[in-house]
């Protein structure tokens, strides 16, 4: 199952549609994705995460298929596996710290 690289005002997060749910706990920049995606992917699939990127910059979420409102329509991320709405997602899983 797909993992996808999500986007939204500088910050980014990975969702695993196995859990429906993001991976990485916080928000993310650019940077500390970039190092995430090689430790968990090495660097033979480097060449993979610029299209990813560019795919993500442009709607969101790195599927092909789907923007970033899309992807999160059926997410289980809150307690219990509750779904959170865009914005409670956005807010806790896509906004970087101040």
């Amino acid at each position: 199952m797909p993992r996808y690289i999500l986007y939204k005002d500088g910050a980014y997060n990975v969702y695993s549609t196995i859990v429906d749910a993001p991976l990485l706990e916080y928000a993310c920049t650019l940077e500390q994705l970039e190092h995430w995606y090689k430790e968990e992917y090495g660097n033979a699939d480097l060449s993979d995460l610029q299209p990813r990127l560019e795919r993500a910059h442009e709607t969101g979420c790195s599927s092909r298929s789907e923007n970033l409102k899309e992807c999160l329509s059926c997410n289980r991320a809150g307690e219990n596996e509750s779904e959170l709405s865009f914005d409670e997602f956005v807010a806790r899983f896509l906004t970087l710290p101040e």
